[in-house]
């Protein structure tokens, strides 16, 4: 009847939802459509229902089984249970011979334990006999390192099994002495792949990468073994090579004493292969360096440097072949550099012990094999700091010391030589008659050829101390210059002496050019310490003091010193001193034009006017006559023929400057009043400040018709004026006049002590 009910129900229900579905005349055309989407949503629901249908009698099927299998569990158990019950009952009459059965049971452990300790002992000699069988095939190595290792771990178990027992422990040392002799060769064999590492790297990586194995799981070994030690010495309790299942005859205390000792004793013993390891290698690298460092470096530089070479790119092999072999944390490539400087450096030292027998071809071969080391290196990775260990060590000190050295005699011969040539050979000329000699030009030559040589085949440090070298000699071939100004500008002439201005002006430009290359050239750590600066501007003060001493030709020319004699004389008033003066010296500038650079004529036009207006200033205050209207306005025509034939050749404002102390002197001379003195000695102090109260004291005495009294007031002023501008009892600066003329020198000392 429910059912029934449900199906009413279900219809009613279809019936109100096609009603809903339905609500419109219009909608009637789409029946079929519904009909065909009803039909299409009853079939998955079909299916949907079959899937569940399934799935529920699957899991039906799999609960049924296991209730089979719980039944059948449960049948067992009971059948166990009745086992259980008869046993006990069984056990029940045995409860009386309890002791026997325990005895029964530990004879039966032990001889159990015996039987097994036996098998392994009896197990040693097949098993030594498989280690020793393995030796020879270098990819058995590692299992013929465990074999051992597990050899010796028995061993120590049979030790210390037996420690009370003097004769068993005699006999076990007798019965392991083939496993002694096993390890020993295993290990000759272990060395020997290590020691061969640089070939094996390339024909057998994985021997050598085995070999490192053994010794990596023999550190690990040690270091097990050395932790357990530690942790019985520290708590006290039986080390992990204890037997536990040793006689209980023996107290705890004794096992436990008897094991720390043990444990002491292997931690002691422990094998440090990676000591030895690193050892093996530093033999190797000796045994390569053994022919050069032994023979080819005393014999044959030729063949020690080749040899240091092809040893030198063996590190590039290291670096590709041999440090992949080995554990990172063992740094081999590192190792291997430092092994290789340290033994290089000892080469370098041996080489520069025989400094004095090598040439300097030889000495730049060997630092070139440097610079070619360093250069690998870096190549390689290596810091550049790093690198130049070799350089920076010392060790070749000698032989740079020893190559410097001779190149400084060398070219010290070389310029003297030439010097020596230029007093007896004429100077050249250039197409525009400029004079020169070839010693400028040549000296640079052979200096710059020096910087580029060494540059190409040299270290840094090298260069370094040619940079020093050099400035040395350019220092030194000034002293030289030097030296020939010391002879009577005469008997020099004038034509060498124009050559000597125009040479050091042309060292000057080539000293820079040079000084400019070589500081390039330079790392700067080193650059910071050359100063080339002070040696290059010595050029140009040798040029001034040449171009000074060139003026001697024209002062100490015999004409010119009969005309200055006449100074101040009636010559000299008739207009007969200067005038001819001038020319003389305009027949000397057409000369020294045409034979020097402008910039040096002018410097030496100006140092001539200086010289002439000194000489001037000397001869006034020397001179006896007394000074007249006559005299003041000879001295005022001199002061316009000088200024006009000194302007043809530099700027009116350089002569004026320098002509206006002749004419201050002159308004001294012919001052009237102390007012008067004090003002123009006043103003010569602002440009010349070195002008002593002395010029006023001698121009005061040769005018005639000052009295004394009034002289007197007169140089008291104008000391007091001096006084006054002094700067700490001294002048401010110096004039290009007073310094130089001669009759103030011998009484300047005195002035000086009285005005201080």
């Amino acid at each position: 009847m429910m059912s029934e009910d449900h199906g009413v129900e279900a219809k009613e229900a279809a019936v109100r939802e096609v009603a809903k579905l339905l609500t419109l005349p219009e909608q009637l055309q789409f029946i079929g459509d519904m009909k065909a989407d009803y039909i299409a949503r009853q079939q998955a629901n079909d299916s949907q229902l079959s899937t569940m249908v399934a799935e529920q009698i699957e899991q039906a099927q799999t609960g049924l089984e296991s209730l089979a299998l719980s039944e059948q569990m449960i049948s067992q158990l009971r059948e166990n249970f009745i086992s259980i019950e008869r046993y006990c009952q069984e056990c029940q009459t045995l409860i009386e011979n309890h002791d026997q059965i325990k005895l029964l049971s530990n004879a039966r452990n032990n001889l159990s334990t015996t039987l097994k300790d036996v098998e392994g002992m009896m197990s040693i000699s097949v098993e030594a006999a498989e280690a020793k069988d393995s030796l020879g095939d270098d990819k058995e190595l590692i299992n013929t390192y465990e074999r051992l290792t597990a050899l010796d771990g028995k061993r120590r178990f049979a030790l210390a099994a037996a420690e009370s027992h003097k004769e068993e422990v005699g006999r076990l040392r007798e019965y392991f002495e083939d496993v002694d002799q096993i390890w020993e060769t295993f290990e000759k064999t272990l060395w020997g792949y290590i020691s061969n590492f640089y070939k094996l790297s390339k024909e057998s990586p994985q021997t050598l990468v085995r070999a490192l194995r053994v010794v990596e799981m023999q550190e690990i070994l040690d270091q097990q073994l050395a932790e357990e030690a530690a942790e019985a010495e520290g708590g006290g309790v039986m080390a992990a090579i204890s037997n536990p299942r040793r006689s209980a005859k023996k107290s705890t205390t004794a096992t436990v004493s008897s094991n720390s000792h043990t444990q002491q004793k292997l931690k002691v013993q422990g094998k440090g292969y990676k000591d030895k390891c690193y050892e093996q290698i530093r033999k190797a690298v000796e045994r390569r360096f053994n022919k050069l460092l032994t023979e080819l470096v005393f014999e044959d530089l030729k063949a020690a440097l080749e040899e240091a070479r092809t040893i030198g790119e063996e590190l590039a092999d290291i670096y590709d072949y041999v440090a992949p072999c080995f554990p990172p944390r063992y740094e081999i490539f590192q190792l291997m550099v430092n092994l290789y400087t340290e033994r290089f450096i000892q080469m370098l030292r041996l080489l520069s012990d025989r400094a004095n027998e090598l040439t300097n071809i030889e000495i730049l071969k060997v630092t070139g094999w440097v610079v070619e080391y360093q250069d690998n290196l870096i190549g390689l990775g290596v810091d550049e700091s790093l690198a130049q260990v070799c350089s920076e060590s010392g060790a070749m000190d000698p032989l740079m010391n020893s190559y410097v050295e001779r190149m400084q005699a060398t070219t010290k011969k070389w310029y003297l030589n030439i010097l020596d040539a230029d007093k007896v050979q004429p100077p050249k000329r250039t197409e525009d008659g400029k004079l020169y000699t070839p010693a400028a030009v040549d000296l640079f030559r052979i200096l710059g050829e020096q910087v580029q040589i060494v540059r190409e085949n040299s270290t840094d440090i090298m260069l370094y101390r040619i940079a020093l070298a050099i400035i040395q000699v350019m220092i030194d071939f000034q002293a030289a210059e030097r030296e020939r100004l010391a002879e009577p500008a005469p008997e020099i002439g004038l034509e060498p002496l124009c050559a000597m201005i125009n040479n050091n002006l042309r060292c000057y430009d080539l000293a820079m050019e040079l000084s400019t290359s070589t500081m390039e050239a330079l790392p700067p750590n080193y650059a910071e310490q050359v100063n080339f600066e002070d040696a290059c501007k010595g050029f140009l003060e040798v040029t001034k003091e040449v171009v000074r001493h060139t003026l001697n030709v024209i002062f100490e020319d015999p004409g010119v010193e009969q005309l200055l004699v006449k100074l101040y004389q009636k010559e000299w008033s008739d207009g007969q001193v200067t005038e001819y003066l001038t020319a003389t010296f305009g027949d000397y500038f057409m000369d020294v034009k045409m034979f020097i650079e402008e910039r040096s004529f002018r410097r030496f036009v100006e140092a001539c006017l200086e010289e002439t207006i000194v000489i001037y200033i000397d001869h006034l205050l020397t001179q006896k006559n007394y000074i007249r209207e006559l005299t003041i306005e000879r001295l005022r025509v001199d002061e316009e023929v000088i200024t006009d034939f000194f302007r043809e050749y530099i700027s009116i404002n350089k002569v004026e400057n320098r002509v206006r102390i002749l004419t201050d002197l002159r308004e001294l001379a012919s001052a009237n009043s102390v007012d008067a003195f004090a003002l123009i000695y006043t103003n010569i102090l602002e440009h010349q400040p070195d002008c002593p109260p002395e010029v006023v004291e001698r121009l005061v005495a040769l005018r005639d018709g000052i009295p004394r009294k009034d002289a007197k007031e007169v140089l008291q002023e104008c000391k007091e004026i001096y006084e006054n501008s002094l700067v700490n009892g001294h002048p401010p600066k110096a004039g290009f006049v007073f310094s130089k003329v001669k009759c103030l020198s011998a009484s300047k000392g005195y002035l000086w002590r009285k005005l201080t």
